[in-house]
């Protein structure tokens, strides 16, 4: 039969035991309860999403939506080659998220997702409208001028209207969007009595981005 001194040891030895699983208990559902946080909390990448959701093949559109309802845009966009979208604000619709989504992958140089969502209260027409451009290069519209016998010029986004002295032909067209560099050209006499004469050094046009929308 087993002696008091025995059940003493086994006593000990036991308590010993609980004294080691004790703290590996607490730290397991530690760990539990904040793997739950993190998945809470996500990476941070997840889109925003609200009401009807446009894309690229939305081009030109156009939507009818509640007013009250919001209303997700999402374009392509990869800022590592130096273009991202240039949105012009909106009349009469807030700008509740402008986000960039970044891609999965971890490749250098992978392209991601421009995402904006919008809302309104108020009813009305409105046009979101975005320019896929560098912005560090200057935009203006290609104008048809028609003074001695009508040419074509540039009305910069900076307010000043540019002559070009030779504009190609694949951007003589009313209303394009174009980015563009220019020299002044000072000595430059022309019978054209609008803008300032240059030299087009760049000239790129611009893709842009028109959903109109009515909001009911």
């Amino acid at each position: 039969m087993p002696s008091f001194f025995s059940y003493k040891k086994v006593n000990q030895t036991m308590n010993r035991s609980m004294l080691l699983i004790a703290p590996l208990a607490i730290i397991s559902v530690c760990l539990v309860l904040s793997s739950g946080c993190l998945q809470e909390q996500g990476t941070g990448k997840e889109p925003v999403t609200t009401g009807p959701v446009f894309g690229p093949q939305d081009n030109g559109k156009n939507v009818s939506i509640p007013a009250g309802t919001g209303f997700t845009v999402r374009l392509p966009e990869n800022p590592t080659t130096g273009y991202m979208w240039n949105l012009t604000p909106p009349q009469g619709l807030a700008i509740d998220k402008d986000v960039f989504i970044a891609p999965d992958t971890k490749l250098v140089g992978a392209g991601g997702t421009r995402e904006w969502v919008f809302s309104s209260k108020e009813k009305g027409l409105t046009l979101v409208h975005a320019e896929y451009r560098r912005p560090w290069v200057p935009a203006g519209t290609i104008v048809f001028v028609p003074l001695e016998g009508g040419f074509f010029g540039i009305a910069g986004d900076d307010g000043k209207n540019y002559l070009s002295l030779a504009i190609s032909e694949e951007f003589r067209i009313d209303g394009l969007r174009v980015a563009f560099e220019a020299e002044e050209a000072p000595d430059t006499a022309t019978i054209q009595m609008w803008g300032t004469p240059v030299n087009v050094t760049f000239m790129e046009a611009v893709e842009t981005y028109d959903l109109h929308v009515t909001l009911t």
